[in-house]
């Protein structure tokens, strides 16, 4: 499966609107596609909650932590502000998607994060995480990530973290 870049920002309420914490929850249709959706609850009575779905194409389901890679709950911080899954198309390849939603209702989705993490990354690390990205955890807006070199015999992997800002910039934290 092919993914391409996007970049995608989404207005998800109305002017004047303030979010309370935003939760994200994720059904599957296994053998097919991922879907997840995020609840931006709000305190104007008269727009109510706003929502955003994404459907992913994905025949193997959701990756978790190496502490437990079967784990389809995907990854949020405390703040409810900073969201990620990581999506197994095939055997051996892993794309991890990040969230972000603002105060202000907005929602913003990048898709693209495996080619924007390889940018930042030395060989044979940077050749790995185009195909094989994964999260780890989530603490504040700095992501704990791993990438594993399948192309060289033993397997090597190599972890790392990045940081997050609230426009969905990301740079690796030395």
């Amino acid at each position: 499966m092919k993914y391409t870049s996007l970049l995608a920002c989404l207005i998800l309420g109305c002017c004047g609107l303030t979010v309370s914490a935003a939760t994200m929850t994720i059904s599957s249709n296994p053998g097919v596609d991922v879907t997840v959706k995020l609840a931006l609850p709000t305190t104007n009575t008269e727009a109510g909650p706003s929502s955003g779905t994404f459907v992913f194409p994905t025949t193997k389901g959701l990756l978790g932590p190496i502490t437990n890679p079967t784990s389809q709950l995907g990854f949020a911080n405390s703040a409810k502000n900073l969201f990620a899954v990581t999506g197994i198309p095939a055997t051996k390849s892993a794309f991890v998607h990040l969230f972000l939603t603002s105060a202000a209702g907005n929602a913003i989705l990048i898709t693209d994060v495996n080619s924007r993490v390889a940018k930042l990354l030395p060989q044979p690390w940077k050749g790995a995480a185009k195909g094989f990205l994964r999260v780890e955890k989530i603490q504040g807006h700095k992501v704990k990530l791993q990438t594993t070199d399948f192309a060289h015999a033993p397997f090597q992997t190599h972890t790392f973290s990045v940081s997050v800002d609230l426009h969905g910039e990301i740079t690796l934290i030395p």
